[in-house]
């Protein structure tokens, strides 16, 4: 229940007058702010130079991406061309190690079929005794201007030498008169003229070193040890 108050205006004042009690209770009042209006929350508004902080901000991701793949790509290219450099190096490695390898097998090879050779030479002068004579006939062929001159020969050939003293000297243009004279030293099948004009060496051991030697430029020894 509430009171009811009256307010009566007259001419000198105003006067209050309290009646009986009403029936109905009148609401309390609200706070003074309580009875405003709720404002809905409004959008922020940037500022205006805001739109370029994010144009700045997407160029400075993009940019960043793009420096990040150049040096990823700088990276890798420098550590591909450090394994290609590599890898060609060892390439030209084993290919100097092969064409050594492969001068080295030549070599071999060409010295074997000299020693082999030298093998051959020697079973044949062991079956053929004519081996010797055709060796002093092709001697004799380089020597010129002489009519006398010695040969030394293997004592194995002496006697053989002998038998064909006409043949011999059939086969020599200037040479009228030799002397043979045995010599150890001589390998079987060989021969050495010494004259007047100088010597000639047709020894079968001689003959293959300078084959050896046009070969290589140098003479190993395989031949004189094959002796």
């Amino acid at each position: 229940m509430s009171n009811v108050v009256k307010i009566r205006a007259g001419t000198t004042g105003v006067r209050v007058r309290r009646t009986a009690q009403s029936g109905h209770d009148l609401p309390a009042l609200a706070p003074p702010d309580s009875g405003r209006l709720q404002e809905k929350p409004q959008p922020a508004v940037l500022p205006r130079n805001s739109v370029d902080v994010a144009g700045e901000y997407e160029r400075g991701f993009a940019d960043g991406i793009a420096d990040a793949e150049a040096r990823l790509a700088a990276g890798y290219n420098e550590r591909l061309a450090g394994h290609t450099a590599r890898i060609e190096s060892l390439l030209t490695t084993m290919q100097g190690q092969l064409w050594h390898l492969y001068e080295r097998i030549e070599r071999d090879a060409f010295r074997f079929a000299l020693a082999v050779a030298g093998k051959i030479i020697k079973r044949e002068v062991r079956v053929d005794d004519g081996t010797a004579v055709r060796q002093i006939q092709d001697a004799l062929r380089r020597v010129v201007g002489v009519d006398a001159i010695k040969l030394r020969v293997n004592p194995t050939d002496e006697q053989v030498i002998r038998e064909h003293r006409p043949a011999i000297l059939a086969s020599a243009e200037s040479v009228r008169e030799f002397i043979v004279e045995p010599d150890e030293s001589i390998e079987a099948g060989s021969c050495i003229v010494e004259c007047a004009s100088g010597n000639v060496d047709a020894r079968w051991a001689t003959q293959l070193r300078q084959v050896e030697a046009a070969l290589f430029g140098r003479i190993s020894g395989i031949l004189g040890e094959q002796e």
